[in-house]
């Protein structure tokens, strides 16, 4: 009789002590929205694991857009968001994006017949900017801004109106405003034809004498306003060159236009053909 009423009161004592246990890891309902919008979770809900804030990560990839599969045999999650393949596998710390790793301190599980992942997997997998309010118990999810697009330039090529300018000609950026949605753009052009406006020599005084100089460098257009291109009446190519090259009225001028927004690295390459004007002699 003693062994069975030791027994009895051991279990009791185990069940007290689960039940606290379990009111002591019992922790708030946590709150989860995307760009301002409460995400829904109609059979699996956030909830904490060493720290760390894990979220069913379906629902809020569903929620961005991006579509989500589940392959049970080899516990594989896929997410597909535009160009963008997301792949983990559960119990994993590991993700690939694009087939670049990622490694995460806490590894993706499975609760609910549902998968969780760490709330830095959706931040640095989705590209989301992602807030804990540890007061509230409440995330907060940003989703990346969409893409700005890349203007179109609008280019004119000015020829002198009298002899006194001290240019050959010039290229402006009319629509050079269109160009402010990040940090900075630069331009670069390369002549095709005649290739000579490239390159130049420049007398820099008694002391340095003559230096030569690459016209088809990146510039920043808002160093001169619009200006973003320009061949110098007495120094439009080398020395050299000035013996074999000959301006000509009328002759067919080609170039390309390199555009560099340096927010995103894209280059953007454009390609224009025009025709030289020669009404005042270039200094030899």
């Amino acid at each position: 009789m003693k062994r069975i009423l030791t027994l009895l009161l051991t279990m009791m004592m185990l069940a007290i002590l689960s039940t606290s246990y379990a009111v002591a890891e019992e922790t708030p309902d946590i709150t989860v929205t995307l760009d301002g919008n409460k995400i829904d979770f109609p059979d699996a809900k956030p909830y904490l694991y060493k720290d760390r804030t894990l979220v069913p990560i379906r629902f809020i990839s569903e929620a961005m857009g991006a579509d989500v599969s589940w392959n049970s045999g080899e516990q594989e999650v896929t997410i597909v968001k535009g160009k963008d393949t997301i792949i983990t596998h559960i119990l994993s710390s590991r993700a690939t994006l694009n087939g670049v790793l990622y490694t995460f301190d806490v590894p993706a599980m499975i609760k609910a017949d549902r998968t969780f992942v760490p709330l830095r997997f959706v931040a640095e997998m989705l590209n989301c900017d992602v807030d804990w309010d540890e007061n509230t118990y409440t995330v907060t999810i940003t989703s990346p801004l969409e893409p700005v697009a890349f203007p179109e330039p609008e280019l004119t090529v000015h020829f002198p109106e009298n002899p006194y300018e001290g240019k050959l000609f010039w290229i402006t950026m009319d629509n050079v405003r269109d160009y402010s949605d990040c940090d900075n753009y630069q331009f670069k052009i390369d002549f095709i034809t005649p290739s000579e406006f490239n390159i130049y020599d420049e007398d820099m005084g008694a002391i340095l004498g003559w230096e030569t100089h690459n016209r088809n460098q990146w510039r920043n257009a808002k160093k001169n306003g619009d200006e973003i291109f320009s061949v110098s009446a007495e120094y439009y190519t080398t020395r050299e060159n000035k013996t074999t090259f000959e301006l000509k009225d009328g002759m067919p001028m080609e170039f390309t236009l390199s555009v560099k927004r340096l927010c995103s690295g894209e280059v953007k390459e454009y390609h224009y053909t025009e025709t030289f004007k020669y009404p005042y002699p270039a200094k030899d």
